[in-house]
């Protein structure tokens, strides 16, 4: 096997560069290939259980990512899934590394009233201005009275929440 060494890449007499079917290019570590406006991670988390709050924040997912850039923008989608419970408002937040990200964007109010479900999402661009793990978590509860995630108006286990971060 040889190895080349070079600092450039450069069609011949094209505008492009073709990888022959059956071959790859395969980067070393996650940040030795970069493509410039491309989805280069996506990460996950789900709860399908219950998870009962009241009136102060409790956390409900957590996802970690590693940007391969400081110029990386993370794109932050969140769901929470029925909210059943007392009357009152419920509340979502978004926190990065234990820092609650822009008030506007991050903390979302739904009024439930007695026996009513309700959903919020949350979807925030985020900069990553670091290459280390950044962690991204979604804390939930209730402004008055309590609810619990996951249960529909008629209280049943049947819902999803999620957190996506690309």
């Amino acid at each position: 096997m040889s190895t080349l060494y070079t600092d450039n890449i450069r069609a011949n007499n094209a505008s492009q560069i073709t990888v022959p079917t059956g071959q790859k290019i395969v980067g070393t570590d996650s940040a030795s290939i970069v493509a410039p406006g491309h989805i280069l991670q996506v990460k996950y988390a789900q709860r399908t259980d219950a998870l009962s709050y009241t009136t102060t924040y409790v956390e409900a997912l957590s996802v970690d990512i590693t940007p391969t850039s400081t110029s990386s923008l993370i794109l932050i989608r969140a769901t929470t899934a029925h909210w059943h419970g007392t009357v009152g408002q419920h509340a979502a937040k978004l926190v990065k590394n234990s820092n609650l990200l822009n008030f506007e964007a991050g903390d979302f109010y739904h009024n439930v009233g007695t026996g009513v479900a309700g959903n919020i999402n949350i979807q925030y661009v985020d900069a990553a201005n670091t290459t280390s793990l950044i962690n991204y978590k979604i804390f939930v509860k209730a402004e008055s009275g309590s609810g619990t995630l996951n249960k529909d108006y008629n209280g049943a286990l049947n819902g999803v929440t999620s957190l996506i971060v690309m």
